[in-house]
This record gives C-alpha cells, structure tokens and sequence, in this order.
C-alpha cells in the first residue's frame, strides 16, 4: 500500500522557501495517528487460598480461634502484564498483601505475626478486531476492595470437623484497558510552515561574504 503525500508543495519547492510573503493554500497532508479500537474498564480479582498447614495451624483448631487482621494491599508493588491476541486482551500478575496472623489454644500460640502473601490473578478482555500487533496499553491499578478472609474448613458426611483446608484472600482492582493500532488519514488542513526553516539549506557561509564599512568610531 502506498501513499503519496504533498506533492503539491514538493512541486513549488515551498517546502524549501524560508521566506514565505503569503500563506500556501489549504493542502490535503498524510497524518499518523494512533485509532482507538477499544477502551474498556476492567475488574480484575485477584485471589489466593492459603494451605493452613503452610501457617503452622494444626488439624482440628477451633476456627474461632484464628484471625487473620489488619489485611492490607500494596497498590504501588502490584506486577501486573498484559498479553494481546486476535480480538482479546489477557492480563495476568499479582497483588502484595500483609496481613497479621493470630493463632490461641495450640501449644505455642501464635501473636502478631505478620505474614506476606502475593494474590494472583488473570483476566480476559474481549476487544474486537484487535491482533497481536497492535499498542496496548493499561492505566495504573486501583484497588477498588480488600475482602475479609474466608477459612474453609473440610467437614465429613455427618458434618463434623475433619480439618482445616484453606484460608482465602481476595482484593478486587481496577484499571482502563486501550488497545490502537497506527492508521495514516488524510485531513485537509492549512500548513503555515515548517517548524525548521532552515531544513532545506544546505550551503552556509563561513567567511565574510560582503564589505563592511565603519562610519562611525566613537573617537574625537
């Protein structure tokens, strides 16, 4: 596919004249430009269930007497990528979370512990007609809500306590998905110059080119 543009201007050499005394007539100029195919804002969960056994907490621990406070996310350490394919954009990462961790009635309990956990998460965007080539871009994540934990106990066909299973976290993020692709358009429009008269010069002077007369000294 090719394109040709400003021939009119290239054939009157105006492109080369630094010293216009009237501006040119409106022109039809070749444009690049970054067309918007989709934008779109996105909800990411990200989630992660903590094996209790990997905290220390043996089978059978009252559920009562584990808590798991003072959660919070880390927005400014949060990995987060994005991965386009034909008509669909896959995000994928993690979000840091701390927590503290309490654990009564074993034989060494647990106080204040702080424990560090990365949420993983993934999401699919679909954006029609987007391929792989094209410029994605995503905004800084914001943490929209960090749930409460929930521990999951397994229980038995007669609905008694076996053990405890997992405890989950889950924070919810957001973020504003653009994918563009780079198009050339036409517009019509008035070019009143070039930002870089001088593009066109090649010869410079670099002696004197002319006499130079002094008329006056300041001497009596």
């Amino acid at each position: 596919m090719d394109f040709v543009c400003n021939n009119q201007h290239n054939a009157q050499h105006q492109c080369c004249t630094p010293k216009q005394q009237v501006c040119p007539q409106p022109s039809i100029e070749c444009l690049k430009v970054l067309s918007v195919i989709c934008s779109k804002s996105v909800q990411k969960v990200a989630e992660f269930a903590i094996p209790t056994a990997s905290l220390g907490i043996p089978p059978g621990t009252d559920i009562n007497l584990i808590s798991l406070t003072n959660i919070v996310a880390q927005p400014n350490r949060i990995v987060m990528r994005g991965t386009l394919i034909e008509g669909k954009v896959i995000n994928s990462g993690y979000v840091p979370v701390t927590a503290t961790l309490n654990i009564l009635g074993i034989p060494v309990p647990i106080v204040d512990q702080l424990v560090s956990f990365n949420l993983p998460f993934q999401a699919e965007t679909e954006c029609p007609g987007a391929c792989p080539g094209d410029d994605l871009q995503e905004t800084t994540p914001i943490v929209e809500a960090v749930l409460d934990p929930v521990i999951t106990p397994v229980i038995d066909a007669l609905g008694g306590l076996v053990a405890l299973s997992t405890i989950t976290l889950k924070v919810i993020i957001r973020t504003q998905i653009t994918v563009s692709r780079e198009k050339l358009v036409q517009a019509g429009v008035t070019v009143l110059g070039d930002i870089n008269p001088d593009r066109c010069t090649v010869l410079q002077p670099t002696t004197a080119t002319s006499r130079t007369v002094t008329f006056f000294n300041g001497q009596n």
